[in-house]
């Protein structure tokens, strides 16, 4: 008995030790040590004698013995009990191994928990509440399950040291127990003693049998060798039978097999699977098809005689013949029994219960084969009776599958029989799958044909099957697959389990087969490399369920989709975007169903708008996530992107799908293709931009609307119908017009915004608006090829026209489409108006209009149109443009003439009238005064002009405005205003004579050649009125040339005279400034002729004399 020694115990008292010397009971005792031997006086000297059954001690049979007082009590003691040692060993050895392997567990714990990786603690925003006065710390469940295994581990030791310091307490008392054990020891020692002594008495009185010796029949003996015979035996008289001829043979063969065949045929009666038999050779052959044959002979012609057994072999494989022998002895007499007993039937059942047994004794060992082969640690086979239970996938975790192989009674559930069958047993197979009975009809079972392995073939290819059909169910449902979109494909096989396999398409380019390893139940999937390459933790390849398949699948697809759209976007320039970084759960953004996600961005958007890709069983979806405000502009060399130390990221303002797929179903997978969906991703981001402002602005209606903007399926950008009705614009976005340019609309209402392209050289995106003319504005294909705006085109047939914009990918084009279009309409205002007054347009653009008005003469002038007001879309609030009642833009018309054209003097006049805002100016009126005073200007022209660049000015004429001007002839302090008025309904120009009256001799003589000349007098287009004189627009020329007659061989006025009339105007001689007009306009040396210094617009004008058009008295 092993035991637990204390070192160095000596509770109790001193610890015990046997003596050299050791008394035995007779011989030598097996329970005494071998070195406790004693010499050989001493044992002769303890040597006991029987004498009559007495035990009498050798000193007092020899009266001569010396043996001492001492020695004669030592042998009257008993013998002293043998000490046993064997199994102890000291308690410090447990100790110790105990110790080490405390210290081995903690090295593995170590390590163990180093293998788990722990996410940094960082510390939320928001502090924790301390609980109990302590920080609850990192309660991820990464660090919750290290905790949990130290506690486990520092249980476990404890309750081992517990165990140790009771078996410490209790080795304390060892001694008292060695004692015990001796004891125990010596009871079993005198037991097997007396057990051996009753053992070798009946040993003896059997052997003691075989040595008794018969009394000898020597009488009988002496007969039997002297006459070779013994009279008393009696003689039976058997003859022996006559040898059997062929002939003789062959007819009683004969006769047996008439006889059995009348038997069969009309007495005996046989079960259903005796039907197939053959009569031959004396005997009746029983074949039963995947079981025996089995041959019967008769011994008798009676009909009620049994038959008897002859030979038997079996028709199933793999079996061997019936070993001749014993065994086939034994065999025919316990046949030919149950034919004596229980006739045919009896037999069938008997030798079809035999064969049934062997059968699955057959399988067993093919099962126990397949063990201990090929499919051991994966294979159990159980035989329980005459059940066989195979269990498959053993090492699978989860509920077990198994198959059961048996004896079917052949009856019914409810208890009846077929009249075929009548109730005969026959071999199932019962399927447990995952602990539940399912139906083994596709199980292949051939009775015939036993293949233990063939079975297991068949019943794991139809449980793989089973769970690819499930997962092929499940995949089917999503989108992806039933959409036709991505190609799943299942293979089934029914024998042979290699063969089942279910292929997904994950991506266009990459496919994966999943599969189910047979042996182990393991799935398998095979892909690419990169696609498998994940941790182990997310492997668990003894499961092959189906939802662990779907799930897998899922997993692995989503995860190829976004790795082959990363490499594919970072070589289009797009930087991808760690979520981290942005310090918001995009994740929120999407649907639970989506499984993986990635985050891009491309320097030439807009700093708030970010694009992400998303990939669930589903759909692979693009989204535009649009922030509230710009990112910050410090970059972050870990994520590509930029993050603000300081300050966390803006909320999200809206995202949206642009797209269900992430490229187009049809379309071949290489760089074009990718290049075509960068820029198909830029395209509905600029177009997605300009959607969402509109929305925002809710006054201008646009299609399609925000929720239903996205790509289209062949991955063109979509566009984008805005409805253009001027009368309806917010007041804050109204282009501020001269009153002149304001009338009906020339566009038609719908206006269509498309993406155009990227812009190579400033990286903006193109955006063109077309749209049509509500009326063509006249002779409009002729200016066609005349339109220098490279932002404008319009249609040589029909009124269809183009506008080109600019803008950066992210920011709205709105604001300037809006205004491009109020400034279109104002240049084919001013085009219409131009037409209407029967002039040539020679050009135009958004920002100005050339035409002829004096084509004769070569004469052309342009109007430019100036816009001022916010400068950039971005810096417009759409939420604020409904509260501003004030327009945001404005705009502004001048002039500009050739250099040689005489209405240079009334250009600053000119813009007044363009910009005027009263009713009865505009662009109309400026075009009126340009016909209006070309006959003038012209002849002030030829007055003034002094082409000898010598001598003093004669005539000087100072504009008032566009339709008063004051004409001075400084040398005879003459002045003459000329407005327009009306004379007999006509416009006309009106001259009257402004020098008031002077006492000079020249004077007046001048006044009287005017009024001879002019006043009272009437020329070709003129007339005098008396005060005055009325002239035709066109025969101005007249007029001024017969008022420059007037002053022809009239000696002039003295200098001082004449500079004292300079004086009286203002000016100083030396300060006149005779380069100018009053339009501030730059002259030539041809334009300084006739000219004086301006007048301010606020001078005193002469009474009768109107400014403008209007009806003038003369008195």
């Amino acid at each position: 008995m092993p035991g637990v020694v204390m070192d160095n115990a000596n509770v109790g008292g001193a610890r015990w030790e046997p003596e050299v010397n050791n008394f035995n009971y007779g011989s030598q005792s097996q329970f005494v040590n071998a070195g406790e031997t004693g010499n050989a006086s001493n044992s002769k000297k303890n040597e006991s004698s029987h004498i009559n059954g007495t035990f009498e001690p050798a000193d007092k049979l020899n009266p001569n013995s010396d043996t001492s007082m001492v020695d004669a009590m030592m042998l009257a003691m008993p013998p002293e009990l043998a000490h046993i040692t064997q199994g102890f060993f000291p308690f410090t050895k447990l100790v110790n191994r105990s110790v080490q392997q405390c210290w081995n567990d903690l090295s593995d714990l170590v390590t163990e928990l180093a293998e788990v990786q722990v996410p940094s603690f960082q510390g939320s925003a928001t502090p924790s509440i301390p609980i109990n006065g302590k920080s609850p710390g990192c309660q991820s469940p990464e660090n919750v399950h290290k905790k949990l295994r130290i506690l486990e581990f520092a249980h476990g030791k404890r309750a081992d040291f517990i165990k140790l310091l009771v078996l410490s307490q209790w080795s304390r008392q060892a001694a008292d127990v060695s004692k015990l054990i001796d004891i125990q020891g010596f009871v079993r020692s005198r037991h097997q003693a007396y057990a051996g002594a009753l053992q070798w008495l009946g040993d003896m009185k059997r052997d003691l049998v075989r040595a008794q010796i018969a009394n000898p029949d020597l009488k009988t003996a002496l007969e039997v060798l002297s006459k070779g015979k013994m009279v008393a035996m009696p003689n039976l008289g058997y003859k022996p039978p006559k040898p059997l001829t062929t002939k003789s043979t062959l007819k009683k063969l004969q006769k047996l097999n008439r006889i059995i065949g009348v038997r069969l045929a009309l007495h005996d009666q046989f079960p259903y699977p005796f039907q197939t038999y053959r009569i031959h050779d004396g005997r009746v052959t029983f074949h039963v098809a995947g079981e025996f044959e089995l041959d019967l002979s008769v011994g008798q012609e009676n009909q009620s005689s049994q038959f008897f057994f002859v030979n038997i072999r079996l028709l199933f494989f793999p079996s061997s013949p019936v070993p001749k022998g014993w065994v086939l002895n034994e065999l025919d007499m316990k046949v030919n029994d149950v034919l004596r007993e229980k006739g045919l039937f009896g037999c069938f059942g008997f030798l079809h219960n035999l064969v049934l047994t062997n059968k699955i004794q057959a399988l067993y060992k093919q099962a126990a084969n397949l063990a201990r082969g090929p499919w051991s640690d994966v294979l159990r086979a159980e035989l329980l009776h005459r059940t066989l239970v195979v269990q498959y996938w053993a090492s699978k975790p989860g509920p077990k599958s198994w198959i059961e192989i048996g004896i079917r009674s052949g009856c019914r559930a409810d208890g009846r029989t077929s009249s075929r069958e009548q109730g005969i047993p026959h071999l199932g197979l019962r399927w447990m799958l995952d602990g539940q009975e399912v139906n083994s009809g596709d199980v292949l079972f051939d009775t015939a044909h036993l293949s233990m392995e063939c079975i297991l073939r068949s019943v794991i290819a139809l449980h793989i099957c089973r769970i690819l059909l499930s997962a092929y169910s499940k995949l089917s449902k999503s989108l992806l697959f039933s959409s036709a979109e991505l190609f799943l494909q299942i293979q089934l096989s029914m024998t042979e389990p290699g063969n089942c396999g279910l292929n997904v398409q994950l991506t266009p380019s990459r496919g994966l087969r999943v599969s189910v390893e047979p042996m182990s139940g393991a799935c398998i999937l095979s892909t690419t490399a990169n696609a498998l390459e994940r941790p182990e933790s997310e492997r668990n390849s003894d499961k092959a369920s189906d939802d662990e398949i779907v799930s897998r699948v899922s997993r692995l697809r989503c995860m190829a989709a976004i790795e082959e759209i990363e490499s594919n976007m970072k070589m289009l320039g797009f930087e991808t975007i760690n979520p981290r970084g942005l310090r918001l759960d995009v994740r929120k953004i999407f649907p639970p169903n989506v499984l993986r996600f990635s985050l891009f961005w491309h320097n030439i958007w807009g700093r708030n708008w970010i694009l992400a890709a998303t990939s669930s069983m589903d759909s692979d979806n693009w989204w535009l996530v649009q922030f509230r405000e710009a990112f910050p502009s410090r970059p972050d060399s870990r994520t590509g992107f930029t993050v603000d130390a300081g300050a966390s990221l803006s909320p999200i303002v809206r995202s949206q799908i642009i797209s269900s797929t992430f490229q187009p179903a049809r379309q071949p997978l290489n760089y074009a293709s990718f290049a075509d969906l960068g820029h198909c991703l830029t395209g509905i981001l600029a177009v997605y931009a300009n959607a969402c402002y509109l929305a925002d602005i809710q006054s201008i209606a646009f299609y399609p609307s925000l929720q239903r903007l996205q790509i289209e399926s062949s991955f063109q950008v979509p566009d984008m119908f805005i409805r253009y009705e001027p009368a309806n614009l917010p007041s804050a976005l109204r282009l501020a017009l001269p009153a002149g340019l304001k009338g009906n609309s020339f566009m038609k209402e719908t206006i269509r915004l498309t993406f155009y392209g990227i812009d190579a050289q400033t990286g903006a995106a193109i955006m063109v608006a077309y749209g049509n003319l509500r009326i063509p504005v006249k002779a409009l294909d002729a200016l066609i090829p005349k339109c220098d705006d490279r932002s404008l085109t319009f249609q040589r047939t029909g009124g269809g026209f183009a506008l080109r914009l600019l803008s950066p990918p992210g920011h709205s084009v709105i604001i300037d489409l809006i205004i491009t279009l109020q400034r279109l309409e104002c240049v084919l205002s001013i085009a219409e108006s131009i037409q209407q007054k029967k002039m040539a347009v020679e050009s135009f653009s958004l920002s100005q209009v050339v035409f002829a008005y004096s084509p004769e003469r070569g004469l052309s002038a342009a109007v430019h149109i100036e816009y001022f007001g916010a400068l950039q879309n971005e810096s417009v609030d759409p939420a604020g443009l409904a509260l501003r009642n004030e327009p945001l833009f404005h705009a502004r018309l001048s002039i500009s003439f050739d250099h040689g054209s005489p209405h240079r003097r009334i250009q600053e006049s000119l813009m007044a009238i363009l910009n005027n805002e009263s009713g009865d100016a505009g662009f109309d009126s400026a075009v009126e005064v340009l016909s209006l005073t070309h006959p003038l200007l012209r002849a002030l022209d030829r007055i003034t002009a002094n082409p000898s660049l010598r001598g003093q000015l004669r005539t000087q004429v100072t504009v008032r405005n566009a339709t008063s001007f004051q004409i001075r002839y400084p040398t005879y302090r003459s002045r003459f205003h000329l407005t327009t008025g009306q004379y007999l309904d006509r416009v006309t120009w009106i001259l009257k004579d402004a020098s008031g009256v002077q006492d000079d001799a020249n004077r007046t003589e001048i006044a009287a050649r005017l009024q001879n000349g002019l006043y009272n007098s009437k020329g070709d287009g003129w007339r005098g009125l008396g005060n005055g004189v009325a002239a035709e627009v066109d025969k101005m020329e007249n007029l001024l040339s017969a008022l420059d007659k007037c002053f022809e061989g009239v000696p002039g006025a003295p200098a001082a005279t004449a500079v004292g009339d300079q004086e009286e105007n203002g000016k100083s001689p030396g300060k006149m400034q005779a380069g100018t007009t009053k339009d501030n306009q730059p002259s030539t040396d041809s334009d300084l002729r006739g000219l004086n210094v301006p007048t301010t617009e606020g001078s005193r004008r002469e009474p009768g004399i109107s400014n403008g058009v209007g009806t003038i008295s003369i008195e």
